[in-house]
């Protein structure tokens, strides 16, 4: 997902308990959280080098336990610096909260993630989340600025503050259900288009007799992936025999099979199999 959902994740995160374990636990769930995209470097080697490394060892559960010790390592300069004591352990382990944090939301999109890089290869995404949901950002937000609302009405009536824990606790909560009302309304996408016949009607040049109607072809794959704000549609793709087809799916409408963009699969081709 966008390192902004990331960050907001961390932040409260931090809120719910992190925060009385170690010093800093914010920017360690900050730094951790975001530190698997460090493979943004591979960008350096071109486009192809990035498609071919993003998200693989540092999203991995191979590389989680580098990451998390890389920024364990980052984290301990400050302590360094104003020579406190340095829990490593702790610290190591809010961080690899952190990491690992990172990884599920990255597998909650349509991108994927690759959990056992570099041992395999294979791609695994839930398909629920759009790459950026502003529905995560709305909730988080409000979760992050109701503390400091309520600290300036307490301040303006002398009662004592909250620490911003019970927001953070129930916008996590609200993150959680959200994934679970997105996963019912995939799997119902899913099955709609699982249910169809694609590509009936007239065979071309014949008259309206329904007798000469050509049947339908019932779907070989199917696949549906998020709309960036309704949360009830979902954009379907379904393979046949002879094509490809994409269409709008509204959990809550009819869906037509024969609305939709249609593209054929080519002829085969010696040539291009021998190729």
């Amino acid at each position: 997902m966008d390192n902004i959902t990331h960050s907001l994740t961390a932040v409260l995160l931090s809120r719910t308990g992190p925060n009385r374990v170690i010093p800093r636990a914010t920017w360690t769930l900050f730094l951790a959280s975001n530190a698997p995209d460090i493979d943004f470097i591979a960008f350096a080697g071109g486009p192809l080098s990035y498609l071919r490394y993003h998200r693989g060892l540092t999203h991995a559960v191979a590389g989680a336990p580098l990451v998390a010790a890389l920024a364990t390592l980052v984290m301990w300069l400050p302590a360094l610096w104003r020579k406190e004591k340095y829990s490593w352990g702790r610290t190591y382990l809010v961080a690899l909260i952190g990491v690992a944090l990172h990884a599920l939301m990255d597998f909650t999109n349509v991108y994927g993630i690759r959990p056992w890089y570099p041992f395999a290869d294979t791609w695994y995404s839930w398909d629920i989340s759009f790459l950026v949901d502003v529905w995560l950002w709305v909730a988080m937000l409000a979760a992050l600025a109701a503390p400091a609302l309520g600290r300036m009405i307490s301040g303006e009536i002398g009662a004592p503050a909250g620490s911003g824990r019970g927001w953070a606790v129930a916008a996590l909560l609200f993150v959680a259900l959200w994934w679970g009302a997105r996963d019912v309304s995939h799997r119902r996408a899913l099955a709609m288009l699982d249910s169809h016949l694609y590509g009936g009607g007239i065979a071309a040049g014949d008259d309206s007799d329904s007798s000469k109607e050509r049947p339908g072809e019932p779907p070989l794959r199917v696949a549906a992936f998020p709309n960036p704000t309704n949360p009830l549609e979902w954009r379907g793709f379904v393979e046949t025999e002879a094509f490809y087809q994409i269409l709008t799916v509204n959990v809550l409408r009819p869906l037509d099979p024969t609305r939709g963009q249609v593209v054929y699969k080519p002829e085969p081709s010696p040539a291009l199999e021998a190729a």
